[in-house]
């Protein structure tokens, strides 16, 4: 996955002081062990409010949206809300089955607005734990160097997604490892995924196509005897975005019984992406579509970042409703919509975009503020 553009944009704080209640990533290994996070005065904001509606289809190919936004927590870090009214939102949750948050950040830990969001439509939320790079393989050094120090940091981001309320991990180790580590990263993988399932039940954790079982980094783009193995200790694989024509229907063959459980991912950008992303993203789902497989949706923030005219909300009606929709509904099974959407939501409820106007009262009358 490309490095964004942006740095994230998280304040420089003491986290342990009161503040703006703020959403923010864990950066080190240390941080994670330590359990630090816990300790700041921001923890308690960030735990989501709405359980989880139901679970995941097991009898139709699924769509994972992965948020790739300016690097993450941009207007979505204030837990209590800011004053942009323009900002980035997502209200096709009826198309979805599972969102990822996403940042470069070690750890990326979902905004509580996301996680609560999501879970009103049945969409399950996952965090990011990625190492990249020459930083990601020393860090990989460190946290494999053992059984056990694999197995306690796994054990540390299961307590993270459970005390928070997310659904689980994608996980995305995109530097080479060393030879000799590779069953501890396959005990890391096992054992978050064992943990996080006693303690959540329902929860996934969903492995990248990045480092293979050969310790190189090589993306695969298809499911193969170079990525299975970390395939089958998951709950699935999140193919990377460069894949070519025959790639879904041959992973599908190796996936067997577990073809769901191989989502193929789709750049927006349009960044090596099969059908060219952008306003033709419709072209791959169709594929995969034909072959039943799952979607992974990258990047869908390319229409707010790259300002699609002639506006956020119209780009994003068109990119969602006319490009997304009909394949989405037509190729993985009945509609999302039928499944999801609470009986006693209404449509106004369905493509609420989470932002509104906070009010006060000032001598008697009521007066509008800002927004939320």
């Amino acid at each position: 996955m490309p490095k964004p553009n942006d740095a994230e944009a998280v304040p420089l704080l003491d986290l342990s002081k009161p503040s703006s209640p703020i959403s923010f990533p864990i950066k080190s290994l240390q941080d994670l062990e330590s359990r630090s996070y816990f300790d700041s005065f921001h923890f308690q904001f960030n735990r989501s409010t709405v359980p989880l509606r139901g679970d995941l289809p097991n009898n139709r190919p699924r769509v994972l949206v992965c948020h790739d936004m300016k690097g993450g927590y941009v207007d979505d870090k204030w837990v209590q809300g800011c004053e942009n009214d323009a900002g980035y939102a997502i209200w096709h949750w009826y198309l979805m089955d599972v969102f990822v948050y996403f940042s470069h950040s070690l750890v990326t830990i979902p905004p509580p607005c996301w996680t609560n969001t999501a879970h009103r439509h049945g969409v399950k939320v996952l965090g990011t734990f990625i190492t990249e790079w020459d930083e990601g393989k020393t860090t990989c050094n460190e946290m494999l160097a053992t059984k056990e120090s694999a197995q306690m940091y796994a054990e540390r981001l299961a307590e993270l997604a459970t005390s928070l309320g997310f659904d689980g991990w994608l996980i995305n180790i995109e530097n080479e490892i060393d030879k000799e580590q590779v069953p501890n990263l396959m005990e890391f993988v096992s054992h978050l995924t064992k943990v996080l399932h006693l303690s959540t039940p329902g929860s996934l954790v969903i492995w990248y196509d990045s480092v293979t079982v050969h310790d190189h980094l090589k993306w695969q783009d298809h499911l193969n005897e170079k990525n299975k193995r970390f395939f089958d200790l998951c709950d699935g694989i999140f193919m990377n975005y460069t894949w070519k024509e025959s790639y879904p229907k041959l992973s599908a063959e190796v996936a067997g019984d577990r073809k769901y459980d191989v989502y193929m991912g789709i750049d927006v950008f349009g960044r090596g992406s099969f059908g060219g992303g952008q306003w033709t993203v419709d072209t791959a789902l169709d594929l995969l579509k034909r072959n039943n497989v799952s979607a992974a949706i990258f990047a869908p923030g390319w229409v707010y970042e790259t300002a699609q005219p002639p506006n956020f909300h119209t780009a994003q009606n068109k990119e969602c409703e006319v490009n997304w929709c009909t394949k989405i509904e037509e190729g993985f099974g009945e509609t999302k919509k039928r499944e999801s959407v609470p009986r006693n939501l209404s449509r106004t409820g369905l493509l609420r975009i989470g932002t509104g106007g906070r009010f006060g009262r000032e001598r008697g009358q009521l007066r509008g503020a800002t927004v939320w």
